[in-house]
């Protein structure tokens, strides 16, 4: 893909606004068929509104693909720019370049270059314990780090490839022996006139979060034949084989995962009814509003409700999250003076906003259903956290597939429910 401009992003705008007009277009003409009780008819405009939804999400994708391109690749300019300022090379920096330069030698040959193998055990010594630098990681980790510019590299386009690098609160440790600790409003206080005698107050409650770690991997495979090809991109190859697996394999996690070996999801605990206060659900549990009209309809006074039930307090940045299926039902829906209650952004850095507030597109949330969780209204941020075990490692393997090289590549990683009050679910019954 071609360097994004604002231009190409005006472009996906446009796209997306004309995409949405004939959707609307065409909705009117659905609903003005099932009102004559023309049923063929409004099948054939389900049809074909099913089509043009298509065409409004793959806008929207693009819109959100280049405007986090742009965001990269500015911070990536600031990032030269603020090197530019202080010319010459610290001993850490000039060690990282020398490192990635075996590295990438040791990954052309195959893996069997001793001499590089010894010079990058030597420079992660030397990092981890004379720099006390984790990026590149231990050597005690098997394997060997991959370089950091690398590293950074396949986070990037983590990030392009799923939002939820983008919504949840990203912490990077050192260990896995991570805790985070939240208030859950314990404090009291009270008013006192000068001379007056003041009481002791309660102390805040404290909610101890652990999150549940495991190791993400993936195990991206190449020809010997184009690891020879002085013109194969080792670095380009390796960051899209590796960021694409994670992203995909991190969302799922997130979302549902089960904490055994790896993160706990937001819905590994389903949602129950239970409000905020009291506080009585578990801590890695969140509320959910019922949608008691139809498993596969959603009623729009569910959108209004889920929001009134977040407190205040997390309002602020809080976003919809939903798959393209149920974006593309939510899409059809109106209020009361027959306007949409979606809008497409007209600008960029603007988002689709819903309610007022922005949608996001998360594929791996639930369709509509019996009992299923598709909508999601929240501080994500405060409502998640995720957590990096800083440092990639990869290992080599040319023995199992003859001709080819697998390289495993893999971190540790965890994640859990930081606040539960921060995020609040639909549920379809």
């Amino acid at each position: 893909m071609e360097a994004p401009t604002f231009q190409s992003i005006k472009s996906a705008i446009d796209g997306m606004n004309t995409a949405f007009d004939a959707f609307k277009t065409t909705n009117e003409e659905r609903i003005a068929a099932i009102k004559s009780g023309n049923e063929a008819k409004a099948t054939e405009l389900d049809a074909k509104l099913t089509k043009i939804n298509a065409d409004v999400q793959k806008f929207s994708d693009l819109k959100s693909l280049l405007e986090t391109e742009v965001k990269l690749n500015r911070e990536r300019l600031e990032e030269l720019e603020s090197r530019a300022s202080q010319p010459g090379k610290n001993a850490n920096e000039k060690a990282h370049d020398e490192y990635k330069q075996h590295f990438i030698n040791w990954i052309r040959s195959k893996g069997t270059s001793l001499e590089d193998e010894g010079k990058m055990k030597a420079i992660e010594r030397k990092l981890s314990l004379e720099m006390k630098d984790i990026t590149v990681g231990t050597p005690s980790g098997g394997g060997y780090g991959l370089p950091k510019e690398i590293t950074k590299a396949i986070m990037d386009m983590e990030i392009l490839f799923s939002p939820v690098r983008r919504l949840v609160n990203v912490v990077q440790v050192g260990t896995t022996d991570y805790h985070a600790l939240i208030g859950l409003r314990g404090a009291t206080s009270g008013w006192v006139g000068e001379t007056g005698t003041r009481t002791a107050t309660n102390t805040p409650t404290l909610r101890d979060v652990v999150p549940t770690f495991g190791e993400l991997y993936a195990y991206p495979q190449v020809s010997e034949w184009a690891l020879d090809d002085l013109g194969f991109n080792v670095e380009n190859w390796l960051t899209e084989n590796v960021a694409d697996e994670f992203a995909y394999q991190e969302g799922e996690a997130v979302i549902r995962g089960t904490g055994s070996n790896m993160p706990t999801g937001m819905l590994n605990t389903s949602p129950t009814t239970v409000a905020d206060f009291p506080i009585s659900r578990t801590a890695v549990t969140y509320q959910y509003i019922a949608n008691t009209t139809s498993p596969t309809a959603l009623n729009p006074d569910k959108l209004i409700d889920v929001q009134y039930a977040l407190n205040s307090a997390y309002r602020s940045g809080s976003v919809y999250a939903m798959n393209s299926n149920t974006t593309g039902s939510v899409r059809k829906m109106k209020d009361q003076d027959d306007q949409y209650l979606w809008q497409p952004s007209v600008q960029a850095g603007q988002p689709n906003m819903l309610l007022g507030y922005p949608v996001e597109t998360l594929e791996g949330l639930d369709d509509l259903g019996v009992h299923k969780f598709p909508v999601a209204f929240g501080n994500f941020r405060k409502g998640y956290i995720l957590v990096d075990r800083i440092g990639m490692r990869i290992t080599r393997d040319n023995i199992t597939n003859p001709g080819f090289v697998k390289f495993y590549v893999r971190r540790r990683e965890g994640g859990i429910v930081l606040n539960n009050n921060a995020i609040k679910w639909i549920r379809t019954e």
